[in-house]
């Protein structure tokens, strides 16, 4: 409330030095070129405050001007109808002034903010994508480590070997978060150009299958993939980046026996996919709001939250579509369309 006060302040204040100023010149301009004065005046507030001092300094501004320097002076009377349309005109100029000014000064100030947050954003991004990087090497000489010890000759112990399993899969999994935060800053800052061929849905979800193999290991993986599907235009990298992040989804939050069901189809002149599990199901209000970037349904599944963000960001590069569903008896179902 304070800083409102202020602003009416000043707008006193302003019509204050245009009558100041509008003494002094008076004996030597016309009476109609002090007007200008308080225009002067009323711009000046309208560049500080909001509508409201502006709308008040363009009345102070006219009834000043009717009081101190319009026949008879020092009274509200007006001597000459004439003088009734120069207020009028008066009071509707600083009227447009004043709200061509604010409207200015809003975009700038939107435009500056703007400007603020994109470079907020290019820093964070910037700062993250290096980070992601730099801790690529070390996890890949981890995962290397480690499976050269697996590999060792030596029995040792079953207790030995479990640890040593252990620090693979969540290294990779680690490694797999690292690539999402990655391709998530390539993706925001525009920087991605996908690379389209036509290719056949079935090799990128064999090729995203053959890099889950660890986790997906006793998992039931049922494909429905016809061998007659049409090829679709695709980045076949960020296409298989996208399935990865849907079984692994899938893997994390829906365990037990139940199977993992990926299946496609032709419908409509378009390619549809659909990724299915018998889990808990969506627990989000609207479902969709799983892919939002860092939103995770639990924290007991781990994960960053950055898997289904990025594979909306992907499919929807490509001119596709994806969607969350929760299926009857149970369970999520994710399904995406791509154009053939």
């Amino acid at each position: 409330m304070r800083p409102l006060f202020k602003e009416y302040g000043i707008a006193m204040a302003a019509a204050a030095i245009c009558t100041a100023a509008c003494f002094g010149i008076s004996p030597f301009v016309a009476l109609t070129d002090l007007a200008m004065v308080y225009l002067v005046g009323t711009t000046v507030v309208a560049l500080r405050g909001g509508w409201g001092p502006s709308v008040f300094s363009s009345i102070l501004g006219v009834l000043c001007f009717n009081f101190f320097f319009v026949p008879p002076r020092f009274t509200f009377d007006v001597e000459h109808p004439q003088y009734v349309v120069t207020f009028l005109v008066m009071f509707a100029v600083a009227m447009v002034i004043s709200r061509l000014t604010v409207r200015v000064r809003t975009q700038s100030e939107e435009a500056r903010r703007l400007e603020v947050s994109a470079e907020s954003e290019r820093l964070r991004s910037s700062l993250l994508s290096a980070v992601s990087h730099e801790l690529r090497t070390p996890l890949t000489a981890i995962i290397g480590s480690v499976g050269s010890l697996l590999r060792a000759p030596g029995p040792g112990s079953t207790h030995w070997r479990e640890l040593l399993e252990n620090i693979r899969e969540e290294a990779e999994r680690l490694t797999r978060l690292v690539h999402n935060l990655i391709e998530t800053t390539r993706l925001e800052s525009g920087r991605v150009r996908l690379k389209k061929e036509p290719y056949p849905i079935e090799d990128v979800v064999g090729m995203a299958l053959e890099r889950l193999d660890k986790s997906l290991a006793g998992r039931e993986v049922r494909n429905d993939l016809p061998e007659s599907l049409p090829l679709a235009p695709m980045d076949p990298v960020l296409m298989e980046l996208v399935f990865v992040n849907l079984i692994d989804n899938a893997v994390r939050h829906a365990s037990g026996p139940f199977p993992i069901e990926i299946s496609a189809r032709e419908a409509g002149g378009k390619l549809e996919a659909v990724v299915a599990d018998r889990g808990p199901g969506l627990r989000a209000e609207p479902v969709d709001r799983v892919f939002e970037k860092f939103y995770r349904e639990t924290r007991s599944a781990g994960g960053a939250g950055l898997g289904l963000a990025i594979c909306k960001a992907v499919v929807e590069a490509h001119g596709g579509t994806i969607r969350a569903e929760n299926r009857p008896g149970g369970g999520a179902l994710f399904r995406l369309t791509l154009p053939c």
